[in-house]
């Protein structure tokens, strides 16, 4: 009898090891899907107002906790330096986020602005006129939760844009 319940018990061990393996392995990078925030998800993969963005495969880096986060302008993509890498992000409240070029393509900027035919943003923001040169930088600090729709003026017909959910 006592084996019996050995084996019960070494088997229960087995499917509950089992399990929390498959578990982990699902995870990948520690991304989220962007199907969980439409509004960026749609930004992203739609054409209508610019191309569809390059290097967005609809997963969203996740970032939550971490008080800065960097996001490269005019990394490689959309036949050029014409992407915002990551170009979809996950970010807490409060985070800052230093848009940074790569010095690579021509002059970018990133745009955000609630106008309807460029994507619903729920921010207002800008860096200005469109600048070239590697260290040229812009901080925006996202303080309230939704999503920030951007994109380089100059560059949104090659699908340069880019989405932050801010929760």
């Amino acid at each position: 009898m006592l084996t019996s319940t050995r084996r019960a018990v070494l088997r229960g061990v087995g499917v509950a090891t089992a399990v929390g393996v498959a578990g982990c392995a699902g995870g990948g990078d520690g991304g989220v899907s962007g199907s969980d925030y439409p509004a960026m998800d749609e930004w992203l993969t739609e054409t209508e107002v610019g191309a569809a963005t390059d290097g967005y495969d609809g997963r969203v880096a996740d970032r939550t906790g971490s008080d800065t986060v960097t996001v490269a302008v005019g990394a490689e993509g959309n036949g050029g330096y014409f992407v915002f890498d990551p170009p979809a992000l996950l970010v807490s409240t409060g985070t800052t986020v230093e848009f940074s070029w790569t010095g690579r393509g021509n002059p970018h900027n990133v745009e955000a602005e609630p106008a309807e035919q460029i994507g619903e943003s729920d921010y207002e923001f800008s860096s200005g006129e469109a600048e070239g040169g590697e260290g040229v930088k812009f901080t925006q600090t996202l303080d309230r939760a939704g999503v920030a729709l951007y994109h380089c003026e100059p560059h949104l017909s090659l699908g340069m844009k880019g989405g932050i959910a801010v929760e």
